[in-house]
């Protein structure tokens, strides 16, 4: 068994999500407060008990699950507590920061994540209000990355997008996670987000993504209409399942790049590859389940990319 595998291996005994803490706090400028082992809880709206648990539960253990990953990806806030504000009203979320139509959303230079109370223990009516495959796993994705909040800034952007989504793969609910099963995990959580019933995905092309800053990511996607978008997202995290499965020098790639200086851009792939990545993906993913089609092209960026 090579060194990688056996890494992913010691991962899955991450199964276990870590008990909740909750501890009442004054409240803050009109919210309610709790701290966790590593967060501050803020609310504007009332939240049960369990549903407090279930996020704290949830936050703890997916920074849990960072620290231990055998890459080095955990790199929270250097304050003691980052927070995680919840917002009852859409309209009070996008005011402090949160993408129209999201759920979650990960505000770097506040060193936040801003969440609709619905996604604080999801239920059957929240499916009703947001695409197909919106649930607790959106939490994980923007806790994902708060808690790499100070790996390598100069990271491409697929790459910091694709591995939230990997790790929202690896969660099953409630912050228990599996490395040990990918494959699967990847095609259920594509084939919940797009449609379970086909297995074709229409994607963005590799190309198209790889030289993207964040800033560039924001505007190229932001661009697409709505239900385009997590387009984009799914064809990063098949990047990233291809770095970090694809054997040892991949995963050494991605290990270089997280621990480079951040003066250095980190650049994992060239446009160029497009069309060989494309073909590699379609091949490995074809007997597995899924179809994939790259054909959801994005515009550049309206503005100079000075590298990832």
């Amino acid at each position: 068994m090579n060194t990688v595998m056996l890494a992913f291996l010691l991962a899955a005994l991450l199964a276990a999500p870590l008990p909740p803490v909750v501890e009442p706090q004054p409240d803050r400028d009109g919210r309610s407060v709790w701290h966790t082992r590593h967060f501050r809880i803020e609310s504007d709206t009332p939240l049960s008990p369990a549903r407090i648990a279930r996020l704290s539960q949830v936050a703890d253990s997916t920074l849990a699950a960072l620290r231990e990953h055998p890459l080095p990806l955990h790199a929270p806030p250097r304050e003691e507590r980052p927070a995680i504000v919840v917002f009852g009203r859409p309209a009070d979320y996008e005011a402090a920061g949160g993408e129209r139509g999201s759920a979650g959303f990960y505000v770097a230079r506040r060193a936040s994540v801003l969440l609709l109370a619905d996604f604080v223990a999801p239920d059957a009516a929240t499916a009703k209000r947001f695409p197909p495959g919106y649930d607790e796993d959106i939490v994980v994705h923007e806790l994902v990355h708060l808690g790499m909040h100070g790996v390598n800034p100069r990271l491409p952007q697929w790459f910091v997008e694709g591995i939230a989504e990997y790790f929202a793969c690896a969660h099953e609910g409630g912050g228990r996670f599996r490395f040990d099963r990918m494959d699967m995990a990847l095609r259920d959580h594509l084939r919940r987000r797009f449609d379970p019933r086909n297995p074709e995905l229409p994607l963005v092309p590799p190309g198209d993504l790889v030289s993207l800053s964040s800033r560039g990511w924001m505007d190229a996607i932001g661009r697409l209409p709505p239900e385009e978008r997590y387009r984009a997202y799914a064809t990063a995290l098949l990047l990233v399942h291809y770095h970090l499965h694809g054997g040892k020098e991949r995963f050494d790639q991605i290990r270089t790049a997280l621990e480079t200086p951040a003066r250095r851009p980190a650049k994992l792939l060239d446009p160029a590859d497009g069309p060989d990545l494309e073909a590699k993906l379609t091949r490995y993913w074809k007997p597995k389940g899924l179809d994939l089609r790259f054909g959801t092209r994005l515009d550049p960026p309206k503005f100079p990319q000075k590298g990832p």
